[in-house]
């Protein structure tokens, strides 16, 4: 008969551990508030500029809400591919940072 190995005692609660943790992290993130647009020098560029779209899933979700600077809209596009929206900035930019 061998004997047990006490050096690998720890693994199986180590690994249970491990579990927990990762299923507690994803439960906070997923309960976590989505995040906002904000600029982090200056203002939004695209903000309240005109915005055309390939397509739109429906009236309720036009270009215009994806540049709109409200949170609680969006634009949808029809479901194929491909798609694509355009924002008008009115005149050349430099631009450090897209967020979708």
């Amino acid at each position: 008969m061998l004997a047990p190995r006490p050096h690998l005692r720890w693994r199986a609660p180590l690994c249970a551990l491990l579990a927990v943790t990762a299923l507690l992290a994803s439960l906070l993130l997923a309960l976590a508030p989505a995040p906002t647009a904000h600029a982090a020098a200056g203002a939004l560029l695209s903000q309240g500029r005109p915005a055309t779209a390939s397509s739109t899933e429906n009236a309720g979700t036009p270009a215009s809400a994806a540049v709109d600077g409200d949170p609680g809209t969006r634009w949808s596009s029809a479901a194929a591919d491909p798609q694509w929206l355009q924002v008008d900035l009115g005149s050349s930019r430099t631009i450090g940072q897209v967020v979708l």
